[in-house]
């Protein structure tokens, strides 16, 4: 039952993914350059939703093109941060991204498989993405006259927050597997797939509270 369930809810995931896109597309020549790398994620995310559900029913295995994935993932979300930023602080980006390809390289092509799920560079760039929307978020609360709830860059940040934030958690916990059963770790993936529906629910919210070419909101 909750396989049945799991499986409903993915496919609820690519439904409200897809709405985002459609909608984004719509509004691509308003949403300007601010928002414009969030446009880009949502489109990647999507294919590679998509790509993923097809690999699946014809019988394949993900490991190989999910950690090819996050390693694309990482980068836009660094662009979406570094556009929401000054951009006086274009080394950090950079060194960010740098050291997490040596990461990458390092836990799938060295210690561990690219053919199996690896823990330690998904671990490295979600703690990278929690702290990159923390500052962010610690910007626009203390901005006057905003209704958070309305604003497009607090719900993609908050929600990255969230988001990653259970990713570190469950990242962790499969790197010490043996010391859980299957069932703990069968119901701690059913909650990742309903949070994961939660964030691009909000995700798509965001995208309907995008303001038309606000491209100078938020330099410091």
């Amino acid at each position: 039952m909750t396989d049945q369930i799991r499986q409903i809810i993915s496919y609820c995931v690519a439904i409200v993914m897809a709405v985002g896109v459609v909608y984004a597309i719509m509004r691509r020549k308003r949403m300007g350059t601010y928002y414009k790398p969030f446009y880009v994620y949502l489109i990647v995310s999507l294919v590679f939703e998509l790509f993923i559900k097809t690999i699946i029913h014809l019988g394949y295995k993900s490991p190989l093109i999910s950690n090819c994935y996050v390693l694309i993932e990482f980068p836009i979300f660094l662009w979406i941060f570094y556009n929401w930023s000054s951009r006086n602080n274009k080394i950090y980006f950079i060194g960010a991204f740098l050291a997490g390809v040596l990461i990458w390289i390092f836990d799938n092509l060295i210690m561990n498989s690219i053919f199996q799920f690896n823990s330690y560079y998904r671990i490295y760039y979600s703690v990278v993405l929690i702290l990159c929307s923390i500052n962010q978020l610690n910007k626009v609360i203390f901005q006057d006259n905003i209704t958070l709830w309305k604003n497009a860059t607090f719900l993609i940040s908050i929600t990255s927050v969230i988001y990653y934030s259970y990713r570190v958690f469950i990242e962790g916990l499969f790197l010490f597997q043996q010391e859980f059963s299957n069932d703990f770790f069968r119901d701690v993936y059913f909650i990742m797939v309903i949070v994961n529906f939660l964030a691009h629910l909000i995700y798509t919210l965001a995208v309907l509270c995008i303001p038309a070419k606000q491209e100078f909101t938020l330099r410091y």
